[in-house]
């Protein structure tokens, strides 16, 4: 990909960017120029550098919005949690001593309702939807004893379906200001081109509901570096096609693998028919007994991507 001379991008801090020879140029508002043998579009979902390069994107909004915020509690949180509600899932995502991020999933009027509520009430809205706003805690045991899929775990594996429920802990007030995004997911055509990469949400964005979008990002910039890496040991042009074409045809497909299984699940529990919830019950109780199945789905959301051959066979 080149970036066009008669074309240009202003970023926040307005910048722009054209190429030159065998650098890529970066004209300054103070009227300074920086050159870089690539430009790493790093620049998220309504990325500039992807818009001022031409390259194309593919995908569809959902219809559904998520409140982001972070958030205090009374003690530290050590765990993430997910509840997957009516309207969408809500994650509460430690970041370090007493303070979470929420990503709240909703439809959209139901988002700027919330978004426009005192603190107090959202605050109540958040520790309701963690907890029993929505129904009575879970069951140590579905159907109330041993269920389907428990004779198939060893008999020294650990269970936690046998303990109790544990509580979030409680949050006592926001830290942060409520950002509303409306959710879709889009893939760019392309990832490189000559001088130009993009990584990230640049490149692909996906449904928040299994926390993977940032996996991806950090793969993508793994793969990078080690394609540059390898141009450089061989002496080639880091901003060249052939070098960043390694990391694409690396990527590309391992993203477009994730974004189907996201978009898969997005669609299971947009469903609200008995036989469709009775199906992702099972399959979830079937991701927690069977520790093989267990093990490569962990695998695979963590990014090591080994086969998944009990999904497939």
């Amino acid at each position: 990909m080149t970036l066009n001379s008669s074309s240009s991008f202003n970023m926040s801090t307005g910048t722009a960017s054209q190429p030159c020879g065998s650098s890529a140029r970066l004209d300054l508002s103070n009227g300074d120029s920086l050159y870089a043998k690539l430009v790493v579009g790093a620049d998220g979902s309504k990325s500039h550098v992807r818009e001022c390069a031409g390259i194309e994107t593919a995908g569809w909004k959902y219809s559904q919005s998520a409140i982001i915020c972070t958030v205090e509690h009374a003690e530290m949180n050590r765990m993430a949690w997910q509840r997957f509600l009516p309207n969408g899932p809500i994650a509460l995502l430690p970041i370090g001593d007493n303070f979470s991020n929420i990503v709240w999933t909703m439809d959209p009027k139901e988002s700027l309702e919330r978004q426009s509520a005192s603190e107090s009430d959202f605050v109540k809205m958040v520790n309701s939807a963690l907890d029993q706003g929505y129904g009575p805690r879970p069951e140590p045991q579905v159907f109330g004893g041993p269920n389907l899929f428990s004779s198939l775990r060893p008999a020294d594996a650990p269970s936690s379906a046998d303990e109790s429920f544990e509580v979030p802990p409680k949050i006592i007030k926001l830290a942060s200001a409520r950002m509303l995004f409306p959710l879709s997911l889009m893939h760019a055509k392309r990832y490189a081109s000559k001088r130009v990469v993009l990584i990230g949400d640049a490149a692909h964005t996906v449904h928040p509901l299994a926390g993977q979008g940032v996996n991806m990002g950090f793969a993508d910039a793994i793969a990078l570096s080690k394609a540059i890496a390898e141009g450089v040991a061989v002496g080639s042009d880091i901003g060249e096609v052939s070098v960043l074409q390694r990391y694409e045809s690396e990527r590309k497909p391992a993203n477009i693998a994730m974004m189907a299984v996201l978009d898969g699940f997005q669609k299971a529990y947009s469903v609200d028919f008995m036989p469709v919830n009775l199906l992702r019950a099972a399959a979830f109780q079937a991701a927690h007994y069977i520790s093989p199945l267990k093990q490569n789905i962990i695998s695979f959301a963590s990014g090591e991507h080994k086969p998944l051959p009990l999904l497939f066979t």
